[in-house]
């Protein structure tokens, strides 16, 4: 069993807390994503791991062994890096073979070469054996990045951010493949990003970092439908999360604010004793989660407008702010309209203000709202 525990783990280089206090459990065979801006400290926290840098503070295990005061080579991990670190002067097969001809290893050449034969058959570049590596596009010499990882069969993977040096439609396509790579590998994956669609799509878990701390840890659909503050809020999901200043009213009912009144109970929103009481919140409302309706309690005029074929994104000014909203490609709108606007029930996340945190709601059951 290959799981992977941080405890309390802390890193500084020159009086910045890249990693504070930081405590995490990657589950063995679990493909788990750190999600987070440049800066946040992922990176940081992948090079800890692999033994590339030693934490100031904390502990970190791969599976039951405190791996602190072992080697890089000693930990039994595969790194792959956003830059390819191939030898571009060797072919696909002298780079695949390499790892395996450390005298740490002591391989046969024939165990050599069906470790080899089985890395390039899984990530599909037997093809490529015999030509050199400067002659590969990016997408190539990524697989042979990745097959080198495969062909030394070890306990964990760690990859930093991989696909970012790759065009977008290459991109989808290895992370479907990189998936389903993990699957069949049977390994404890840690895949590192900043790019929120590779960690939805790709992680079993997802830990958001910001800072040097992680700020949550759940599946992808906890992460975007329940975020933990705003920043994960705002980071996960595009459009972005519209996030609405407003006031509470002493009863807890409604929220104003913003040039909307919004009431919250209608919609399946009831704050928490403690939290109903006058109070200035921000409501997070996601694009999708409004609908255009002539009567809604949101109004506005329709500033911009982007046609993604399946749908239209509009730029709406309400009062002083402006929201981004998802409307269906076939309704008829046009810049400068005036249009209402409803939000589905249950969709409303509560933020307070000063923190940043999530206020907690209950959410009664609902009749389903029908889509417009």
């Amino acid at each position: 069993m290959t799981k992977i525990t941080l405890n309390h783990v802390s890193k500084t280089f020159g009086g910045v807390h890249a990693i504070s206090n930081l405590s995490l459990e990657i589950h063995d065979k679990e493909f788990f994503v750190l999600l987070g801006p440049t800066g946040a400290g992922k990176s940081t926290l992948l090079r800890c791991i692999a033994g590339l840098e030693s934490p100031d503070q904390g502990t970190i295990d791969i599976g039951d062994e405190c791996v602190n005061n072992l080697s890089a080579a000693q930990r039994d991990v595969a790194l792959v890096f956003q830059q390819y670190s191939l030898y571009p002067n060797y072919t696909v097969r002298q780079n695949l073979e390499f790892p395996l001809k450390s005298r740490l290893r002591n391989y046969s050449a024939q165990e050599i070469a069906q470790r080899l034969e089985y890395a390039a058959k899984t990530v599909r570049i037997t093809h490529l054996l015999d030509r050199r590596t400067d002659k590969l596009s990016g997408g190539e010499m990524q697989r042979v990045s990745i097959g080198r990882a495969i062909v030394r069969n070890s306990r964990v993977f760690l990859m930093d951010e991989p696909l970012s040096n790759l065009d977008a439609k290459l991109r989808e396509s290895l992370r479907a493949e990189l998936k389903g790579l993990q699957q069949r590998l049977g390994t404890t994956l840690v895949f590192v990003t900043h790019d929120q669609v590779e960690a939805m799509t790709m992680g079993d878990r997802v830990g958001v970092i910001y800072k040097g701390q992680l700020v949550q840890v759940g599946t992808p659909y906890d992460i975007y439908n329940t975020p933990a503050n705003t920043f994960v809020a705002s980071f996960v999901g595009s459009p972005a999360i519209n996030l609405l200043e407003c006031d509470i009213s002493p009863d807890g009912r409604y929220a104003d604010g913003s040039g909307v009144r919004i009431d919250l109970q209608a919609h399946g929103v009831q704050l928490s004793a403690p939290h109903a009481p006058e109070r200035r919140v921000h409501l997070g409302i996601r694009p999708e989660d409004f609908y255009a309706a002539p009567d809604g309690p949101v109004r506005g005029r329709i500033y911009a407008l982007e046609h993604h074929g399946m749908q239209i994104i509009a730029t709406v000014e309400v009062g002083a702010q402006k929201l981004r909203v998802i409307l269906p490609a076939d309704l008829a709108v046009a810049t400068h309209d005036e249009i209402g606007l409803s939000i589905r029930p249950q969709k409303i996340h509560v933020f307070d203000i000063r923190s940043g945190l999530r206020i907690p709601t209950t959410q009664p059951p609902h009749e389903a709202q029908p889509c417009h």
